[in-house]
C-alpha cells in the first residue's frame, strides 16, 4: 500500500519543475479581458467612425455659429475632442481659440487657451514651443479655471523636461519645479476632480502609502462613467499603484481595462496598451504582445505621425527582443522539465527494480 503513495509523492514533486503558464489574476479572468481587447481592436474602425461623427457635428456647429464667444466655446470643445485623438487638429483649434479670445479682448481666455496649447505641446515633446506659450501668458488676468490650466501646463512640462534630461542636477531642478506647480494645482483644483484624484494618488504612491492610494482609487473609479476616457485614465493610475506593489496580475488587469476603454473611445494617444504589451512580452505571450504593440504604434502614428514613429518604433523593437528572450526562457524551462522527467523516470525504474529484486530474494530465501 505504500508504493502508490510514494509514486504520487514523487510525481507531485516533479510537477514543481513545470511552470504555471496559464494563471489568471485580477478581479476577473485576464484571458477573458484580453479577448475583449482583441474584439475591441477588430471593431476599432467602428469606434473611430463614431468619434468622427461627433467631431463633424461639433465642427458644423462651429461653422454655423455667429456669436464670437459661442464660437470660442465651440472651438474649445473641438480642441477637447481632438486632444487625445489627433494632435495636429488639436493644435489648430487651440490656435483658433487664442485668435478668437484675442479678437474678443479677453486676456483671461487668451491665457487659458495658451496654457492648453502649451500642455499639448509638452505632451508630444515640443518643450520649446510649450515654454514659449507659457511665457506669453498674463497670469494676473487668469481666473481660477485659467490658473488651473496654467499650473497644469507648467507642472507637465517641468516633469517631462526632468524625465528627458541626462543631467542629474538639472533633472532634480525640474522635478522640484514640478512639485511646486503640483502644489499650486492642488490649491486651485476642486477636491474630487479628476486632476485632484490623480495628483493625490501620485503623492500617496511617492510616500509609499499604497493601500491609501488604492482606497482613493476605489473612490475615483466609482465617480467616473464606465467605458469613458475618464475611466481609462483612472484605471491607468490604479495599474500604477499595483505596479508599485509588484502585483503583476492586477497591474495587467487595470492596464487592460484602461486600454479597453481607450480603444472604445477611439483614443489614439495610446499608453496603457503599450505598457500592457511589455508585460505580456515578459510573460512569454509573444504573439499577443506584438499585436498590441503594433496596434498601439499605428494609433500613435494617427495621433502625431511626425513624432510618434520614433517614439514607439524602438519600443516595439524592445518588445520583440523581450518576446525572443521569453521564448528562450520557455524553451529552457521545457528542457529542464524534460531532463527532470527523465531523471525521475530513471530513479523510479531503479527503485522498482530494487524492490523487485528484494522481493525475489525474500521468496528464494
Amino acid at each position: 500500500m505504500k508504493r502508490p503513495f510514494i509514486i504520487i509523492l514523487l510525481l507531485s514533486a516533479m510537477a514543481g519543475f513545470v511552470p504555471a503558464m496559464a494563471q489568471t489574476g485580477g478581479p476577473g479572468d485576464l484571458d477573458a479581458l484580453y479577448q475583449q481587447i482583441d474584439e475591441a481592436i477588430s471593431q476599432s474602425p467602428q469606434y473611430t467612425a463614431a468619434r468622427k461623427r461627433q467631431i463633424d457635428a461639433c465642427r458644423d456647429s462651429f461653422l454655423m455659429e455667429k456669436d464670437m464667444e459661442q464660437r470660442a466655446q465651440t472651438a474649445e470643445r473641438l480642441f477637447l475632442f481632438y486632444q487625445p485623438y489627433n494632435n495636429d487638429s488639436a493644435f489648430h483649434y487651440a490656435e483658433v481659440c487664442i485668435d478668437l479670445a484675442e479678437s474678443l479682448h479677453r486676456p483671461d481666455l487668451v491665457g487659458k487657451y495658451r496654457s492648453m496649447l502649451a500642455y499639448q505641446c509638452s505632451n508630444v515633446n515640443l518643450y520649446t514651443e510649450s515654454l514659449d506659450q507659457l511665457h506669453k501668458v498674463d497670469k494676473s488676468a487668469l481666473d481660477s479655471t485659467g490658473l488651473l490650466d496654467y499650473y497644469k501646463a507648467w507642472m507637465h512640462v517641468c516633469g517631462e523636461l526632468g524625465s528627458n534630461t541626462p543631467r542629474q542636477r538639472l533633472k532634480q531642478d525640474y522635478y522640484d519645479m514640478q512639485d511646486n506647480y503640483r502644489d499650486s494645482v492642488l490649491m486651485v483644483t476642486k477636491e474630487g476632480s479628476e486632476e485632484w484624484y490623480h495628483l493625490k494618488v501620485d503623492i500617496l504612491c511617492a510616500r509609499r502609502l499604497f493601500q491609501d492610494a488604492l482606497a482613493l482609487s476605489d473612490e475615483w473609479l466609482q465617480k467616473v462613467k464606465a467605458g469613458s476616457h475618464e475611466s481609462a485614465f483612472a484605471a491607468f493610475y490604479r495599474s500604477m499603484v499595483y505596479d508599485h506593489l509588484k502585483n503583476h496580475d492586477m497591474t495587467c488587469y487595470w492596464l487592460g481595462q484602461s486600454a479597453l476603454d481607450d480603444i472604445k473611445c477611439a483614443v489614439t494617444d495610446q499608453a496603457s496598451l503599450l505598457f500592457l504589451s511589455e508585460h505580456l512580452a515578459n510573460d512569454g505571450d509573444a504573439g499577443r504582445a506584438r499585436r498590441y504593440a503594433e496596434f498601439a504604434k499605428s494609433r500613435n502614428l494617427d495621433f502625431f505621425p511626425r513624432l510618434r514613429y520614433y517614439q514607439v518604433g524602438p519600443y516595439v523593437h524592445v518588445i520583440d527582443k523581450d518576446c525572443e528572450a521569453a521564448r528562450s526562457r520557455a524553451d529552457l524551462v521545457l528542457i529542464i522539465a524534460s531532463v527532470a522527467a527523465t531523471v525521475f523516470l530513471a530513479a523510479l525504474a531503479f527503485t522498482l527494480l530494487r524492490l523487485r529484486r528484494a522481493r525475489a530474494k525474500t521468496r528464494n530465501g
